[in-house]
């Protein structure tokens, strides 16, 4: 483990000495070593892994980490062309560096505090490289909206660290069932920070702002990687408080799944692109957390399942946005119709991850969506015609978003749309084999 954070810092002292021409594509090649380098790094086992001072892995980060070299990597794919590409290396380190440091740390202050850091090269991305003035506005808002609902959860780990007199994980896990401190405040401010990154529904607002005005790069770390600290983090949070979790649980679990039905009809009547599939992550995060926070081994698995699949799912979906963005200037529905007449090619990669939206089989996201259901219709029947409802509207804005940009009588200004890369095809090839392939490696979640 220890070898491959050391390989990334070395890897900043690179950038300065290569061409700006080979940069990006052995950049890409180096993320793709590091990556074949940590899978082999491990045993596979349920037991904490390369234990060091606060630094630790056990499955579930081993995972995450793993998910977010592979998306940095193909990250730098689809930038190839970017301006200022040292920069932008440099930053996308540093954000791959803070990422695994915080999926690593077995010490509840230092994943704080990486969380938080992790932060400051999204705001940079989307400052940066956006696309619109109104990045500024976005980002911003993104930054604040996001540290402003940490802060109370701050308070909460001086306490625990006053209390217990360590951050430990194992030692706050295996003490915590004697702590009892204003049970609902301290669950809720203990978990709000996640909520928010997640984000819940009720507090999404910053991400479909974000999404629009960031880059193609911001958006796929955004969707592949950032969304799932917030999942980590409840994961790892929940652990150490399983009494108040077992009593308070039910309110974010019926916030969620209200949210999935509103969002579903919102998603129905988007004509941006970018925000339809934006709110496709809101929804299926609900999803997620509607998993996790069942309290039991399958949804928890399913829960993991769900956040790998829609972190590899929506990453080439906002990829495939960009593409069409790329050639007609515009996100708009109404202009980018007929494509199929264009990129027939390319339409068959819309309509494999358009149904990987929606959970069809052989991708993560089935098996991930039966587990949930499972625990789900377990926890409560009186769900079920809700949960069936958001379903089927689920599937319904994933094949509206394909049939209307694929289908139908074509733009005549499009005539003198350019050919496409090669790069692209590889890069929607990378997202696609984990997708659906990962499901041969199933023992990775169990």
């Amino acid at each position: 483990m220890m070898k491959v954070i050391i390989f990334i810092i070395m890897l900043n002292i690179n950038i300065f000495i290569l061409n700006k021409l080979v940069l990006m594509q052995m950049m890409t090649l180096m993320m793709m070593m590091i990556s074949l380098i940590f899978m082999y790094s491990i045993n596979f086992n349920e037991n904490w892994m390369n234990l060091y001072s606060w630094l630790g892995m056990d499955l579930i980060s081993y995972i995450l980490v793993l998910l977010s070299i592979w998306i940095i990597m193909m990250m730098f794919i689809v930038s190839i062309n970017i301006h200022n590409n040292k920069m932008f290396s440099i930053i996308l380190l540093l954000l791959l560096l803070m990422l695994m440091l915080s999926f690593l740390s077995i010490n509840y202050f230092m994943f704080y505090l990486y969380f938080e850091i992790s932060l400051f090269p999204t705001f940079l991305l989307i400052m940066g490289w956006g696309y619109q003035p109104e990045r500024i506005n976005a980002s911003m808002f993104m930054l604040l909206y996001t540290m402003f609902a940490s802060l109370p959860m701050l308070i909460i780990i001086f306490n625990l660290f006053n209390y217990f007199n360590s951050l430990s994980y194992m030692i706050i896990m295996n003490n915590f069932i004697k702590y009892n401190y204003l049970s609902f405040i301290m669950y809720m401010y203990m978990i709000l920070a996640f909520l928010v990154k997640l984000p819940m529904f009720l507090f999404h607002m910053w991400l479909p702002k974000a999404h629009v005005e960031a880059p193609v790069s911001g958006s796929m770390i955004l969707a592949g990687i950032m969304l799932k600290l917030g999942g980590y983090g409840i994961y790892r949070s929940m652990m150490m408080m399983i009494n108040y979790s077992k009593s308070f649980n039910y309110i974010s679990m019926t916030i969620s799944l209200i949210g999935m039905l509103v969002l579903s009809m919102v998603c129905l009547r988007q004509y941006d692109m970018k925000l339809l599939v934006a709110y496709s992550s809101v929804i299926h995060m609900g999803m997620m957390l509607l998993g996790m926070m069942s309290m039991n081994i399958w949804g928890k698995i399913g829960g993991y399942m769900m956040m790998v699949a829609h972190g590899l799912c929506s990453s080439a979906l906002f990829v495939l946005v960009n593409l069409l963005y790329e050639q007609t200037k515009s996100r708009n529905l109404f202009i980018n119709k007929g494509m199929i007449i264009f990129y027939p090619t390319l339409s068959m990669w819309w309509f494999l991850f358009c149904i990987c939206n929606m959970s069809s089989p052989i991708s993560l996201n089935l098996l991930s969506e039966i587990m949930i259901i499972n625990i789900l219709l377990n926890w409560s029947m009186n769900i079920i015609i809700i949960l069936m409802i958001s379903m089927y509207l689920s599937a319904m804005y994933s094949l509206y978003l394909f049939s209307y940009s694929q289908h139908g009588l074509f733009n005549n200004m499009m005539i003198k749309l350019k050919f496409n890369n090669i790069n692209n095809y590889i890069l929607l090839l990378l997202h696609w084999i984990p997708l659906n392939l990962i499901i041969m490696k199933i023992e990775l979640f169990m």
